[in-house]
């Protein structure tokens, strides 16, 4: 029996996996319990490598593998259980100006951190649909120490070229910040925000369906945040790993549509599955390196254009060779 430390986000399509509901013949997952978000996973990852299998950032993954640091031997496997709906919790201050993310350009946006797939994606969304650059906007990174995925993966002490990156002290900071009017916008997502001031208000006031629509109607995919990562040296040992892994995830993601349709939502509240199907199609979480391509290359691309790497990465060679015909 081939035993694998496990780490996984508290996923409803993973989740009968995770559970135990699914499972992999010959191999016992230990996974891990759920970390307080996603963000803390990744980090945790970055820092102690402790996992075997494990969820992670597409962005932060790519960057790991374009800079071919020795310390991150991993590979992965094509399975996207999670969409790119973070940046929609962004908080703009009144005064700012911002009615839209159509008027980010020249504005200073706080984040958890400029590497964050979530904002990799806005970045992209805003780049198509208004030409507004990552240049453009004055960033400033709200995660503090290591808790920093940009400083674990040593961003502050290697900044991109020609983007400006404000890395904050204090937790606490950009909040207060926006408060005086100091900051135009920061994303909620993993970054106090004291949603109840009069000071602020969202940018996205029906919670980022007309601009993720609007994108997906452009580029013909919803962005996606992450995928599954897993140890090199493990693929390596047990070659017909990969594989297995990936059948188990698209059966755990067909028992979670099977227990429960709304599983197949991008946005929990849309107003039924059929209308949402109509827009998105009636698998949004479509798994696989073929039907994913499009969104990848995507990824490589706004990645060079943010200066998060510096070389181009083969969407091929980002997971292992079995699984590249999904």
């Amino acid at each position: 029996m081939l035993r694998l430390k496990g780490a996984f986000s508290n996923n409803p399509r993973s989740a009968p996996l995770v559970q135990g509901a699914v499972q992999v013949e010959g191999v016992d997952i230990q996974w891990a319990p759920n970390f307080k978000n996603p963000g803390e996973l990744f980090a945790a990852q970055l820092r102690d490598n402790t996992f075997d299998l494990f969820e992670f950032s597409i962005s932060d993954y790519v960057i790991v593998r374009s800079r071919r640091a020795a310390r991150w031997q991993w590979t992965a496997i094509p399975i996207f259980l999670s969409r790119a709906m973070l940046q929609l919790n962004t908080w703009v201050n009144v005064q700012s100006g911002i009615t839209s993310a159509a008027d980010m350009k020249g504005k200073r946006l706080a984040v958890a951190d400029y590497t964050q797939t979530a904002f990799v994606w806005f970045r992209a969304m805003i780049d198509r649909l208004y030409n507004i650059q990552s240049r453009d906007i004055a960033w400033y990174n709200g995660r503090v120490g290591n808790h920093s995925h940009s400083v674990l993966l040593g961003l502050k002490d290697d900044p991109p070229p020609g983007v400006s990156i404000t890395y904050l002290s204090r937790e606490d900071e950009a909040n207060e910040m926006l408060q005086r009017g100091e900051l135009d916008a920061v994303n909620a997502q993993n970054i106090p925000v004291d949603t109840k001031s009069p000071n602020v208000r969202l940018l996205f006031p029906d919670g980022g369906r007309a601009f993720m629509t609007e994108f997906y109607r452009a580029a013909g995919f919803t962005p996606v945040n992450h995928l599954v990562g897993i140890q090199q040296r493990v693929a390596e040992e047990n070659p017909w790993l990969p594989q297995a892994l990936f059948d188990a995830f698209e059966r755990s993601k067909e028992e979670a549509y099977r227990r429960d349709p709304g599983a197949r939502l991008i946005f929990r509240e849309q107003a039924g599955l059929e209308a949402a199907e109509s827009v998105f199609g009636s698998d949004p979480y479509m798994s696989g390196l073929a039907k994913n391509r499009a969104m990848l290359s995507l990824t490589v691309e706004q990645l060079l254009k943010d200066g998060l790497i510096r070389d181009r990465v083969g969407v091929d060679e980002l997971f292992w060779e079995s699984v590249r015909g999904t």
